[in-house]
This record gives structure tokens, C-alpha cells and sequence, in this order.
């Protein structure tokens, strides 16, 4: 655990990758008490889904927000970044219990790879489309190549 705690770029290469590609791109939930949003009342018993995929994507939060930046994720760059400008595992009282375990499994899944592979995709971000079913995935796959170091 200490090795992998020490994965820092690693850790700011995943989060940038869920930003720009969140695994679950919209959240719904059921408000339980009346809101006011903009000058619209929205009542309680209301259905509301947040769209994680633009969130991700505000230039408020994210300036140049189409790209690949891991530095965004430094320490000093997310000082004062609004808690909910980033969301991969959902936030608040429902977010993801098993966040914590997930960013670590995808460290050592990816350091082992990495360490004996290199890997690249057949396609750019900008050529592969993206399709939302319950998970964000690329339409039609997306193939990659491994090529040993």
C-alpha cells in the first residue's frame, strides 16, 4: 500500500481519465426537500439527474476543458475547486463505498501493465465515440495494442 500511495502522477492520470471519461456519466436521485435553483422551485418527490459528463467539463472549473491535463489534479490546481466539480463516484451520502478500493485496484492493475507493456489505442479521444448506457464506453470498442518493453 505504501508503494502504491507513492503512484502520485499515476493517481493524477486516473482522475484526469475520469474527468474526461467518467464511468457513470449521469446520477439520478429524488429530492427529498424542496430547492430553489436559478429562480425555479423544483418540489420535493421531484427526479433529478445530474450529468457528470458536462459537470466534468465546466470551463468555470476546467479551463480547456477538452484536454488531457493529469496536472490539474496537483495539489495547488485544486485548491478552491468546488467539492462537486468533480464527481467520478458520486458525492454526498450515496457516493461510491467502494471509491477508495477501485482507485487503488486500477493502480496496480495499471503499474502492472505498464511495467512490461506498451499501450496504445487504435483511435485519438477526438475519433472515438462515446455511448452512454448505464456506463460511459466507446461505441463499437476500441481497440489497442500491446507492445512489450
Amino acid at each position: 500500500m505504501k508503494e502504491i500511495a507513492e503512484l502520485k502522477y499515476l493517481d493524477r492520470v486516473i482522475k484526469e481519465t475520469l474527468r474526461i471519461n467518467p464511468s457513470v456519466p449521469g446520477l439520478g436521485r429524488v429530492l427529498t426537500e424542496e430547492i430553489e435553483l436559478d429562480g425555479f422551485v423544483i418540489p420535493a418527490g421531484s427526479k433529478i439527474t445530474m450529468h457528470v459528463f458536462t459537470t466534468h467539463r465546466d470551463p468555470e472549473f476546467w479551463p480547456d476543458p477538452s484536454k488531457f491535463d493529469p496536472d490539474r489534479f496537483l495539489p495547488e490546481n485544486s485548491k478552491g475547486r468546488h467539492p462537486y466539480a468533480y464527481v467520478p463516484f458520486s458525492a454526498g451520502p450515496r457516493n461510491c463505498i467502494g471509491q477508495k478500493f477501485a482507485m487503488v485496484e486500477l493502480k496496480i492493475v495499471l503499474a502492472e501493465i505498464l511495467r512490461k507493456w506498451r499501450v496504445k489505442s487504435a483511435r485519438t479521444q477526438a475519433e472515438t465515440k462515446m455511448q452512454s448506457t448505464f456506463v460511459l464506453r466507446p461505441h463499437g470498442g476500441n481497440p489497442i495494442y500491446f507492445t512489450p518493453r
